[in-house]
């Protein structure tokens, strides 16, 4: 395995999934954040994830429940959704925040805005919010929110670490941002990578690992970690133009680390300077 991955073992459980989006939600509070990161870790292994059959960016009922699964947003957190869509991850997170919290949808569609606004007014939801913009240029202060998360639309962005830089300028010191999206494990045909984004877009701007996780290092994550990975399994005639009979085989093995995979990615913006032990760049990530 790949520098940093942690091996969860979660490949046994999703050997018959179809290809479709992981997505994973977390929260915080300054002084028990670890408490939380580790929970999600164990929560993680007891549950596969994907988007179902709707695929990626379809948000579908399975993917809408994002936040829940992990089971740490709190009540009173401010939450920041990266392309919100029609709201449903949103909408269910803003039950985990309560009415003290906040739940924010930012997506560049005036028309999924429109839509997620007519569903929060149906449903008479009072503590979500959905603004139209760009997630490298988001409509919001710096420091706003507990965690700032993406469900499969980091890779569809041209400047991905100018998004990475927002999730970070987003996020107050000690929350986190989560990310799901794809990423490539070793070297596999470019060919092969570019026909699995006709199915799913998002795996066209799959990068390898370290290189995906490299953009939240770089804009001062800590504890930069891959919580959950799956396999994706794209249908047999997709590969037969890129793989003879051998790296089919070799592919399709469930334990084999070379390919497509779904990953879910969680880290933590450092803690507030203090005079004695200054722990950050000051002249970094200015408003």
């Amino acid at each position: 395995m790949e520098e940093n991955v942690k091996t969860i073992e979660q490949r046994e459980q999703v050997e018959n999934s179809a290809c479709g989006c992981g997505s994973g939600g977390c929260g915080c509070h300054d002084e028990d954040h670890g408490h939380q990161h580790q929970h999600a870790h164990q929560h993680e292994e007891q549950h596969a994830c994907g988007c179902g059959s709707g695929g990626c960016g379809s948000h579908s009922q399975q993917q809408a429940d994002l936040p829940i699964r992990f089971q740490i947003l709190r009540e009173g957190d401010r939450v920041v959704e990266f392309g919100s869509g029609t709201g449903n991850d949103v909408l269910a997170a803003s039950q985990m925040v309560g009415p003290s919290g906040k739940v924010v949808g930012i997506d560049l569609s005036e028309k999924n805005i429109q839509t997620a606004r007519e569903y929060t007014d149906q449903l008479r939801v009072n503590n979500v919010e959905f603004r139209q913009g760009d997630i490298a240029d988001a409509p919001l202060p710096k420091e706003y929110a507990d965690i700032v998360y993406a469900n499969c639309v980091f890779n569809l962005q041209k400047d991905k670490q100018k998004v990475a830089d927002e999730m970070y300028r987003l996020c107050h010191h000690n929350g986190l941002v989560c990310v799901s999206d794809f990423v490539i494990m070793h070297d596999i045909p470019e060919g092969l990578r570019l026909e699995g984004a006709q199915l799913a877009g998002c795996i066209g701007g799959a990068e390898k690992i370290n290189d995906f996780m490299d953009y939240f290092r770089r804009t001062g994550f800590e504890h930069v970690e891959i919580v959950e990975m799956k396999k994706v399994h794209l249908p047999d005639d997709v590969f037969k133009n890129h793989l003879s009979d051998e790296e089919l085989l070799q592919y399709k093995d469930v334990k084999s680390e070379k390919g497509i995979f779904n990953v879910t990615l969680i880290g933590e913006k450092p803690g507030t300077c203090s005079p004695d032990t200054c722990c950050c760049n000051p002249d970094k990530h200015k408003n």
